[in-house]
């Protein structure tokens, strides 16, 4: 009887131990999995934050430090702080026609144009002090490779005409077929973006005191517009003053309003371009797109597909990564965060995601303790995803 009893006792021990293990077991490794789960996914989603906040205080915050090497102003400041300049200098009038703007390179921040510069004046120019009329019609542009410009003066012969007050007026023009640097270029707010493609025009050799600019005609043809994947939104021209704070003799300080500086006149004729938004949307935000919901699409399956719900979000990292890649051979390296990255960003973490989600909902499949809280966020993601990329545009770059 006594056997009897302890028997009994020992069964009942041992299937209250049982039942004490079978409880653990889930509870461990829910701890185990979840924990490292979670931090992962709240790395990704903090790293979505910064990458946003981020790009709002670069853009609104813009900070440098003080070293102004080289600056450019209006024209027209520069006259009216030296007034004296309008009895030195003399001033050549110039026109630009752009026979063609091509071959824009955005790895090399570059662009090809070819057209003719034309310019009249009246006064020819002193170069130190010393007349020098072989110097009119020599010009610098902001050449990508000065060694080698294609820059040829159309005559050598000056043509005169008389003026209304019965002074001589000289006239002549230079054909140009160049490779141009293009620094200005951000992209920010690339495939969205709008650029400014500036030909500069500075003189080899005169300053501000003998020589300024005045621009007084500027055109290129929509239809001589070459550039593949942008669009022409339109033309401009300033004239302006490069200051060089340095009288590249000795370290003594010098400053544009004691005079003391260096100064250029400089032209500018500016070329606004910005990409079509079908072909941005079609070309670069739609492939991001569908491999995106590709692997939020599985996150409503049953387990009777468990490998599907686990396979498909990490063959979609793999295709987003050769995309990226695809993408970037295209760009230069910036420094900052473009919209192209941001859209990779939200596709990376939705797809971590869903991993995530998959992962859990085979693993206590049994337990009933995972709520599909990781699917939920997936999609509130890619549903989120317009309007944090309609926010990003909207910064000023």
């Amino acid at each position: 009887m006594e056997h009897s009893t302890a028997s009994k006792m020992q069964t009942r021990s041992l299937f209250k131990m049982g039942n004490l293990l079978r409880w653990l077991k889930p509870r461990r490794l829910s701890g185990l999995v979840e924990a490292p789960t979670r931090f992962f996914v709240l790395l990704f989603l903090t790293l979505l934050l910064l990458v946003i906040f981020s790009g709002v205080y670069q853009r609104s915050n813009k900070a440098y430090i003080d070293n102004p090497n080289e600056q450019v102003i209006p024209a027209s400041s520069f006259i009216k702080a030296f007034p004296e300049i309008k009895k030195t200098a003399a001033f050549v009038d110039l026109g630009l026609y752009l026979d063609s703007v091509y071959d824009l390179d955005m790895s090399k921040l570059t662009f090809k144009a070819r057209g003719w510069l034309w310019y009249n004046w009246s006064k020819t120019p002193l170069v130190e002090g010393k007349f020098d009329p072989g110097q009119m019609g020599s010009f610098n542009f902001n050449y990508l490779d000065q060694s080698n410009p294609v820059q040829q003066t159309s005559s050598k012969v000056n043509i005169i005409d008389i003026d209304e007050t019965g002074k001589p007026r000289y006239w002549n023009e230079t054909a140009f077929d160049v490779k141009l640097s293009a620094p200005s270029i951000n992209l920010s707010k690339y495939p969205f973006d709008r650029q400014r493609l500036s030909i500069l025009v500075t003189g080899p050799v005169h300053e501000t005191e003998d020589l300024m600019y005045r621009i007084q005609q500027f055109r290129l043809p929509p239809n001589l517009f070459n550039v593949s994947g942008y669009r022409l939104d339109g033309i401009s021209y300033d004239d302006q003053v490069r200051i060089y704070t340095s009288n590249f003799e000795d370290s003594s300080e010098v400053s544009f309003k004691d005079g003391s500086a260096d100064t250029q006149s400089q032209a500018a004729f500016n070329i606004f371009i910005s990409r079509n938004a079908l072909t941005a949307l079609l070309e670069n935000v739609l492939p991001i797109t569908v491999v995106s919901f590709l692997a939020v699409s599985v996150v409503g399956l049953g387990l009777n597909y468990r490998e599907v719900k686990i396979t498909s979000p990490p063959a979609a990292i793999l295709s987003l990564i050769f995309l990226q890649n695809t993408f970037g051979q295209n760009l230069p390296r910036v420094s900052y965060v473009t919209c192209m990255d941001l859209m990779f960003l939200i596709a990376y973490v939705v797809c971590i995601l869903a991993f995530t989600d998959a992962l859990l909902s085979c693993l206590f499949s049994d337990t009933g303790q995972y709520r599909g809280i990781y699917g939920k966020l997936a999609y509130v993601s890619l549903a989120l995803s317009p309007l944090i990329i309609k926010f990003w545009l909207s910064i000023p770059a």
